[in-house]
């Protein structure tokens, strides 16, 4: 029934838009039906941004085979279907499903910046019917040049005209000018100033007389809580996360995914982990430049006994090359210190009672292929130790922990579906291949559902598959605070243990 009042719109909205002019119907009725979405302005005053919508409008008609539509035309076809038209409606999917409503075959949408004396611009045209991007343009002009004249050669490069066509100089855009350089830096000296100041609170950096040294050879497998798979999001997954860590989640896994950041993030994580650990993550990010992306993180992993406590402090940051070659699309590179402290209650009947001071690097890659896959890599532990002090025996070792080396993959199957892949390739003989897939799939616009499944490959015995999955459920907070709170949780089940795991996360954007 939905779909029939949709039809009926369709047929109104093109009825009560049409020109009155009776010699001019069959020629306009061929034109090729398009929205124009109002530009989101910054940095510019009201009057600027009217201006500068119907500049785009006048563009569009001389380009000759449009019948155009303006926002206020298709926000009057809601009206009349009694919908209410999406605010801040920028996310492909849903102009497309704007522009699907009232029967339009095309739709334009974008945003213009003003950085100093320079402009910014973003159009992207789509197919409503095929559900793809026609073209998509991000483009900045040279100092002095007027946004008039930068938003006529993006309409024009939006229909396929090349830079010889052009009369003026144009460079690719990449966003905005963002200077947050102080709170990257005071945020990045408060997280690893808190670790040490904890570490010295707690006693774990006092060393005893007698210092021991190993001298066989270490096991090639990490421990420690940061390779607990945590956030509810990855964990759906299969903890396949290395391509996708551009939000605050991204904080425990990639820290290249920090360059590619939108905008600042809150995230709040529990997990209850089979049936004996409590683990808790608290992670913030934000972009520091347009270039460079920034991120912290706590994690907390402790028993239901209280037998030994694990506290980590990570503080990550990246930058993104986007003009390093003309013809290579971007890409970042990132790091991520950490400081963690292990402690263990000392009790009269106690054999042993530990303090274990940490530290750890990881570097990771990330980039771009096209619009519709990425890339990652990560070392993990690239440098990492463990300083461990035992009060009861009186003694005192340092062990060096293994690194680790991934690499994950994400493919965008059009608006709704998202396939990714993890694979850790073994860079010591006692390491497992690990392989993992997962796929996540959106529903109506606010619900996006996950799967996954994880599998170690050893020669030697029999590794359990560990099968994930779990939801997210996106709300627009806007009218109250912020911009977006996202709810996720995720099961995993352990074919062979026969134990699983319970994440639940908050993402808060703002």
């Amino acid at each position: 029934m939905k779909r029939f009042h949709k039809g009926i719109a369709a047929v109104l909205f093109c009825s009560v838009c049409a020109f009155s002019a009776d010699e001019d119907q069959g020629r306009e009725e061929s034109k090729i039906r398009i929205g124009v979405l109002d530009l989101e302005v910054k940095g510019e005053g009201a009057a600027f941004e009217r201006s500068i919508q119907g500049e785009l409008v006048d563009r569009l008609k001389k380009i000759g085979f449009y019948k155009i539509f303006t926002q206020n035309d298709i926000e009057d076809a809601f009206e009349q279907i009694k919908e209410k038209f999406p605010a801040r409606c920028r996310d492909p999917r849903c102009v497309r499903d704007v522009g699907k409503s009232v029967g339009l075959e095309r739709m334009v949408y974008g945003r213009i910046d003003k950085n100093e004396k320079t402009y910014g611009i973003k159009l992207t045209l789509l197919d409503v019917e095929s559900k793809q991007t026609i073209e998509s343009v991000s483009l900045a002009s040279e100092p002095g040049v007027p946004a008039k004249d930068l938003l006529r050669v993006a309409v024009s490069k939006l229909h396929g005209y090349v830079d010889e066509d052009l009369d003026i100089q144009v460079q690719t855009y990449f966003g905005p000018e963002i200077h947050n350089e102080k709170e990257w830096l005071y945020t990045s000296g408060i997280t690893l100033g808190a670790g040490l100041i904890w570490a010295i609170a707690s006693g774990v950096l006092t060393s005893e007389d007698n210092t021991i040294e190993f001298d066989d050879k270490l096991s090639g497998i990490p421990t420690g809580a940061i390779h607990i798979p945590m956030s509810a999001r990855p964990a759906a997954l299969g903890n396949c996360y290395n391509a996708l860590s551009d939000d605050a989640y991204g904080v425990l896994y990639n820290p290249a995914g920090m360059a590619w950041v939108s905008n600042g993030e809150v995230a709040l994580e529990y997990q209850y982990r089979y049936g004996m650990l409590h683990n808790l993550a608290a992670t913030y990010v934000n972009k520091a430049t347009r270039e460079i992306g920034f991120g912290q993180g706590f994690l907390y992993s402790g028993d239901v006994d209280k037998l030994l406590t694990e506290i980590t402090f990570i503080s990550a940051a990246a930058y993104k090359f986007n003009r390093l070659l003309p013809f290579l699309r971007p890409f970042s590179a990132g790091a991520a210190v950490r400081v963690k402290t292990i402690s263990s209650p000392e009790k009269q009947d106690a054999t042993s009672s530990q303090k274990t001071f940490g530290a750890g690097l990881d570097i990771g890659l990330m980039a771009e292929l096209s619009e519709r896959i990425r890339g990652g890599i990560l070392f993990k532990d690239l440098l990492a130790f463990e300083r461990v002090n035992n009060s009861i025996r009186r003694y005192t070792y340092t062990e060096y922990q293994p690194a680790t080396f991934n690499v994950g993959g994400m493919f965008k199957v059009g608006y709704t579906t998202m396939l990714v892949s993890n694979n850790q390739i073994p860079l010591y003989k006692d390491q497992p291949w690990k392989m993992a897939g997962g796929i996540e799939q959106e529903m109506f616009r606010i619900v996006k559902l996950r799967a996954g499944a994880e599998k170690e490959i050893q020669a030697n015995y029999e590794t359990p598959w560990k099968f994930t999955a779990g939801f997210g459920i996106r709300a627009n907070t806007e009218s109250l605070f912020g911009k977006y709170l996202v709810i996720d949780a995720s099961y995993e089940l352990n074919t062979i243990l026969v134990m699983y795991v319970i994440n639940t996360s908050l993402r808060f954007g703002f």
